[in-house]
């Protein structure tokens, strides 16, 4: 390889920023299927505005509005959806199969919930959970619906 190009390719991966390498796409746990009314998104103690598609990551909190909704699909197929003036957390979330890795844990803060489980579920049952400020649900079916009030 001729030295210019080496130092060119050299110079493109110095340049790189280093968020690129931070956060593969493997980090994706799901994303925002769909929204409406205002909605946020916290990661890492940032309030980001959240729109539909919008990629979800483990340790994400998410806020809806009143009036808001929002519909969350995780890559294991399993479906929530947020009513008015809801919080949820992401705790954990792991779904690889293949390695044996299969976890769920969100926690609904406040708001309403509706939860149809996914793929992990039906693998490992007993990796699911749903938290509330006062008890911890292990799932075992396939839907729930949930409030929890200020």
């Amino acid at each position: 390889m001729k030295p210019q190009i080496l130092a060119a390719w050299a110079l493109a991966l110095a340049t790189m920023a280093p968020a690129t390498w931070a956060q593969p796409a493997t980090d994706t746990i799901g994303h925002l299927q769909n929204l409406s009314g205002s909605a946020t998104v916290e990661r890492a103690g940032t309030a980001l505005p959240a729109s539909a598609g919008m990629a979800l990551l483990q340790n994400d909190r998410i806020r809806t509005g009143s009036p808001g909704a929002a519909g969350i699909v995780l890559t294991d197929d399993t479906a929530i959806s947020l009513g008015s003036g809801s919080e949820l957390l992401l705790n954990d979330y792991a779904f690889a199969p293949q390695e044996g890795k299969l976890a769920l844990a969100v926690k609904l803060l406040k708001g309403t919930f509706a939860y149809v489980t996914g793929q992990i579920v039906k693998l490992a049952p007993e990796a699911a959970q749903v938290q509330t400020p006062t008890a911890t649900i292990a799932v075992r079916g396939t839907k729930l619906l949930i409030e929890v009030q200020e």
